[in-house]
């Protein structure tokens, strides 16, 4: 997944490393901005879509 702030790519191995549930809030590791990310069911995107927001 990319930061919608600076664009830098997180792994999803370090949102699981760091326990990070969807919904809660973290930062991001490079710009240290608030993201929150969710998961959408059953898109047309297909079974599930992932997508990081920043949370002001």
């Amino acid at each position: 997944m990319e930061c919608p702030s600076c664009e830098e790519h997180i792994g999803w191995e370090w949102v699981e490393d760091e326990t990070i549930e969807p919904n809660e809030i973290f930062e991001c590791p490079e710009c240290e901005e608030s993201l929150r990310y969710y998961i959408d069911e059953g898109t047309y995107l297909g079974p599930q879509h992932k997508t990081v927001e920043v949370v002001s």
